[in-house]
């Protein structure tokens, strides 16, 4: 938690207003869960800052269904909780502990629209598309990746980004020596001449523990989105 609080003001000394953790990067300090998000939710008030949790194993708090989620939380500049998702898409390992999370859901901030997608959720078009047509501004994908399946990771991204016109947020854990890094955030960029949209890396972190920090444009993926979803035929689409 000491090294998160140092990483997480390093950005916010570089000008970053929203920050997100990758996926499971409190996997050792579980049974402190809850300690950890009252931490962060302090550092969120300190830093004046948007914190998204990463994705951790976390109790539900609710009587009628205790289960285990892998659960992200964004939590506000002053402190508050104001967004859940649970991961939909449980890893082989997660399915034996885990129950799986079934909706995707919004957070309207100042920024923008946030949604998020954990670890293999950006494996499935659904998902996105699902948060595309809420109106997301802005993806955040926490991530814990092995390095043998990086490329195909970026892949899943950068499709993810172009098919639906959204940014995506995507930091990897560091946790050597099968899972080196590789956060990324990309951003979309168009051809004046000829219209062309396509996935820009504005920023990667490369192996190993990084602050990562780059900027990217809400208001042009909004226009470019919109432009792109005028041309959906969602009475053609199996269940549409």
């Amino acid at each position: 938690m000491e090294n998160a609080r140092t990483l997480v003001n390093a950005g916010a000394e570089r000008g970053a207003k929203i920050i997100c953790f990758p996926e499971h990067w409190l996997l050792e300090y579980q049974e402190h869960g809850q300690l950890a998000i009252e931490q962060l939710c302090a550092l969120a008030t300190e830093t004046k800052s948007f914190l998204v949790t990463g994705a951790n194993y976390t109790p539900n708090v609710l009587p009628t269904s205790p289960e285990l989620r892998v659960r992200s939380l964004v939590i506000s500049p002053d402190g508050k909780r104001i967004g859940l998702q649970d991961k939909v898409h449980l890893s082989r390992t997660e399915k034996t502990l885990a129950t799986p999370g079934n909706q995707y859901s919004t957070v309207q901030t100042p920024l923008g629209k946030l949604g998020v997608l954990i670890g293999n959720d950006a494996m499935f078009p659904e998902a996105a598309r699902t948060l595309a047509l809420k109106g997301t501004d802005l993806l955040c994908a926490p991530s814990k990746i092995g390095q043998a399946s990086l490329d195909q990771w970026l892949l899943y991204l950068k499709t993810r980004a172009l098919e639906n016109r959204v940014p995506i947020i995507a930091p990897n854990i560091f946790r050597p020596p099968g899972f080196v890094g590789g956060s990324v955030i990309i951003d979309l960029t168009q051809d004046g001449g000829t219209g062309v949209v396509a996935p820009r890396i504005v920023a990667s972190a490369g192996a190993g523990e990084k602050v990562l920090v780059g900027d990217v444009s809400v208001d042009r993926a909004r226009s470019l989105r919109r432009d792109h979803f005028l041309n959906r035929r969602p009475t053609a689409y199996f269940g549409h």
